[in-house]
């Protein structure tokens, strides 16, 4: 019993993994720096569903593995924190990032990314905490701007604060990937106080 419900947890994580490779990659997400003991699902993503579920089991066992055998790695639990964050599996997610945190309080790109889970499971006011706090630590962070924008706008409704948020953004980083879209958005809603 216990094999088929890992089973069917696995066959749900790929399923998951496709969504959230494609929520992650039209939001951008940079990529991390240096390099993760195992490959990534979106590597995997040109793959037969079958061959995917097998990377992806396989680089879970041997993550969790490596896991237990170092327990304080930061470098293991941010993989296995990432590979839920792939599958959109927030919770397992954060509790990877968490214990990250508890080991390296200061590491910004895991913050950005527990953020991005805390958003996800409808909890804004936390995520947004995080970031101002990374933003705090290293003003400019593209991605903790940017996402601070989105919640701003999107979930709190707070238009100014979006722009705002969006203005340092670009100011920062002019150049970005979706520096347009963000200057697009920050005119339609500036368009829209101006006609209220």
């Amino acid at each position: 019993m216990k094999k088929n419900l890992h089973g069917f947890v696995l066959i749900l994580l790929v399923i998951i993994v496709f969504g959230a490779w494609g929520i992650k990659h039209a939001l951008n997400r940079p990529s991390e720096s240096g390099q993760s003991p195992v490959s990534t699902p979106e590597r995997a993503a040109g793959a037969d569903p079958e061959k995917m579920m097998a990377s992806v089991r396989a680089q879970i066992e041997h993550l969790q593995q490596l896991a237990e055998g170092a327990p304080n790695d930061p470098h293991i639990l941010t993989a296995l924190g990432n590979i839920y964050f792939d599958a959109g599996m927030a919770q397992q997610a954060i509790e990877y990032y968490d214990r990250v945190l508890a080991l390296e309080p200061d590491n910004i790109e895991v913050m950005v990314d527990k953020a991005t889970m805390l958003r996800s499971l409808g909890r804004p006011a936390e995520a947004l905490r995080l970031l101002e706090n990374v933003v705090a630590a290293r003003p400019g962070h593209e991605q903790a701007l940017f996402n601070m924008g989105v919640i701003y706008s999107t979930d709190l409704g707070d238009e100014p604060a979006a722009i705002r948020a969006w203005k340092s953004f670009l100011a920062a980083h002019p150049a970005a990937p979706h520096a347009d879209a963000v200057r697009q958005e920050i005119q339609r809603l500036e368009h829209q106080a101006g006609g209220q």
